[in-house]
């Protein structure tokens, strides 16, 4: 039997790319640092912590997808320490232990000259991953089939939406921001077939989204629409809100989201590169 461990495997994403391996018949191992009866092998995993190679040797894992991300450390130091240098730990863990393949799922905040904390330090585990010889993927906001509900960013973008829930929604510099999408069975096509060896390894990262961006308001729209609503926006200029973000964070106050989303949100990959996904015979599908 194939076998694979997930870290981030109770997150939005890592939990769909989870019961994906599972369906397709691949053993899964969740590294996460909470457990659910339904979760089956399940290794204690906090990101930043040492890790024994003797984890991936003794359960024969074959290969490993890192999709942990600790977004609790909001300082500079503190988001090296865990997410940085415990991706190094891991990566260091999974080589020493035989792991043969080995994907790290990005973001397409990560790029030269970004500025968010959040796309920086993404930067260094990619090249940390690359130094491995692991696959990266700069995943857009992922999507999937039906009602646009449940977790992650997509997720709380449509709950952002809810005519029950919010009558008015603020919409930062008009919603003119660009977003780059990926359908859920797009992404899990291209990590499944690296991991089980039918594609190669390009050495670089790879923007895993559709080339089509959507206006941050028109996605708005769009979800609302399939909840069926029709919002009303209020435009607000995008400082105010990172600073208010900002001081609630620094006052330990709890945030819908983190100052550091709207800087990635602003300042985006100008030119996001999808030549890659493509010539890897990945086609991803528009949302729409």
């Amino acid at each position: 039997m194939k076998r694979i461990a997930i870290t981030g495997a109770r997150g939005f994403v890592g939990s769909m790319l989870a019961r994906r391996f599972e369906d397709a018949g691949w053993a899964v191992t969740r590294f996460s640092h909470s457990q659910a009866a339904s979760d089956g092998d399940t290794v204690p995993f906090l990101l930043g912590e040492e890790l024994d190679a003797d984890v991936f040797r003794s359960r024969h894992i074959t290969a490993l997808l890192h999709c942990a991300y600790d977004f609790k450390p909001a300082g500079r130091a503190e988001i090296h320490r865990i997410n940085v240098e415990g991706s190094r730990k891991l990566l260091a863990a999974a080589s020493a232990g035989g792991v043969e393949r080995i994907a790290v799922l990005s973001t397409i905040s990560a790029f030269e000259g970004c500025r968010s904390l959040y796309g920086r330090a993404k930067l260094e585990i990619e090249a940390a991953a690359v130094a491995a010889g692991a696959l990266v993927v700069r995943a857009g906001l992922v999507w999937a089939d039906g009602a646009p509900t449940g977790g992650g960013m997509f997720g709380s973008l449509a709950r952002s939406v809810n005519a029950s829930l919010v009558p008015l929604v603020p919409l930062i510099s008009g919603g003119v921001h660009p977003q780059y999408l990926i359908h859920e069975q797009d992404l899990w096509e291209l990590i499944r077939r690296f991991c089980d060896g039918e594609l190669h390894n390009p050495g670089k990262p790879v923007v895993a989204a559709a080339p089509r961006p959507w206006a941050m308001r028109d996605l708005l729209v769009e979800l609302a629409r399939r909840q069926g609503g029709h919002p009303r926006f209020l435009p607000v200029p995008w400082q105010p809100v990172w600073a208010g973000l900002r001081l609630a964070e620094i006052a330990h106050l709890p945030v819908p989201y983190r100052s550091d989303s709207v800087i990635s949100l602003v300042y985006q990959d100008p030119k996001p590169d999808f030549a890659l996904l493509k010539a890897l015979g990945i086609a991803a599908r528009d949302f729409s």
